[in-house]
This record gives C-alpha cells, sequence and structure tokens, in this order.
C-alpha cells in the first residue's frame, strides 16, 4: 500500500459479507469484529483484496495477527474453487481476500448460500500487540 490510498466507506454488500462468515463463529471472537465494520473504512489492493480500515480502538479481539480461524471455502458442485479470508491485525479487521484456485478470476464474491464456512478448533487468543512498535 502507498500512501495515496483511496479510502472508501464499506458498503452495506461488503459488510453483510463480512458478517455472514463471523456470524458462523461464537460471539466471543466475532462480536468485536462485527462491531469493526460501523464506519470501516475499505480500499481495493487488487480486485479480489480488500484492505480495511477501522475507526475501533478498542482492544479488539484475542485473535494472533493474521487469517482469522474460520475457513470460508467456496465449492463449485464437488470441486474446490477457492476460499474468502478475513484477515486480523491487533484484534481488528484488516481485510478481506478471494482467494481462488480456478484458470478464471471470480466475477463477484460468493453469496453466503455458496460457501461452506469451518471453524478452525484450535484457535486460542494469544495476539501479540504490536501497537506503538515498528514491527
Amino acid at each position: 500500500m502507498n500512501g495515496q490510498t483511496n479510502w472508501r466507506p464499506i458498503s452495506s454488500e461488503e459488510a453483510s459479507f463480512i458478517r455472514s462468515i463471523l456470524a458462523k463463529v461464537d460471539n466471543r471472537r466475532s462480536g468485536p469484529l462485527i462491531a469493526d465494520l460501523d464506519g470501516a473504512l475499505v480500499a481495493n489492493e487488487t480486485t479480489w483484496t480488500l484492505d480495511i480500515k477501522v475507526s475501533n480502538n478498542g482492544d479488539g479481539v484475542d485473535l494472533p495477527n493474521g487469517p482469522f480461524p474460520a475457513h470460508a471455502f467456496v465449492p463449485n458442485s464437488a470441486e474446490y474453487q477457492g476460499e474468502v479470508i478475513i484477515w486480523i491485525s491487533d484484534g481488528h479487521l484488516s481485510g478481506l481476500e478471494y482467494a481462488w484456485v480456478s484458470d478464471d478470476p471470480p466475477t463477484r464474491w460468493p453469496r453466503a448460500d455458496e460457501m461452506e464456512v469451518v471453524v478452525r478448533a484450535s484457535s486460542q487468543g494469544h495476539r501479540k500487540d504490536t501497537r506503538g512498535t515498528n514491527g
């Protein structure tokens, strides 16, 4: 990302899409992230990657930086087409990515009924707090 990122308010469709994934997870882990959607700004790094900037400066969710511990798989019939990844930084939403494995890129974000959300049971809260540091 460069300093001239064009941030815009998150659309209701984008927020609903993220909520549909987070709703499959217990509220202890998803509640703070759903709250992050209020007033969030997004910027397209690429067509299928959204950077998310939240206005919430609270503690956030106690999860490590990286992918949220729920996989939103996107099957097409019996074939795996890709997955949607929600990214977390310092306990807050930081990105959304549609990673596909087919020859052709997707033409739209999948609907909630087109995803199979699988929660990793072993995810533990061990967030590394990098606020106020350079690394």
